[in-house]
């Protein structure tokens, strides 16, 4: 199972997300939720997820600030952003920190079922690709 945090400093919104995507059926748990940048860092720290999802604007850190912390905890970390803003501004610094999909509000299920299944299949990808190199050592 891939662990998942959402952050985002609305409530609903992190509820929203939990309720829309069909974790079992991606083989994916939402092991945590953060209400701000600086909790949610705490919480990549302890819980080591494989996907964080995170609003850009948040009180303690914003979420840029947070991704670029986080990627440093965790360099495979996953990132999608979910924000209310369509700044091309911020699409541009959440990828240079590492994100690797933008999401505007409101959050459409398909979209977000889309999404988390492209990172599943990512992953999986990525640990064949780690078990055929380890079986070549």
């Amino acid at each position: 199972m891939l662990k998942v945090i959402i952050a985002d400093d609305e409530r609903l919104i992190c509820r929203l997300v939990q309720t829309l995507a069909d974790w079992d059926s991606l083989g994916m748990e939402v092991v945590a939720m953060a209400e701000n940048g600086l909790e949610a860092l705490e919480l990549v720290q302890s819980r080591h997820p494989d996907i964080l999802i995170t609003d850009i604007r948040m009180p303690g850190c914003d979420g840029l600030e947070l991704i670029r912390s986080a990627k440093q905890i965790m360099p495979d970390l996953e990132v999608v952003i979910i924000s209310g803003y369509a700044h091309f501004e911020y699409a541009q610094s959440a990828m240079k920190y590492g994100a690797g999909y933008y999401l505007l509000k409101p959050i459409k299920k398909d979209e977000l079922n889309d999404v988390l299944a492209k990172l599943e299949s990512q992953r999986a990808s990525r640990r064949e690709q780690q078990m055929q190199f380890n079986l070549m050592e």
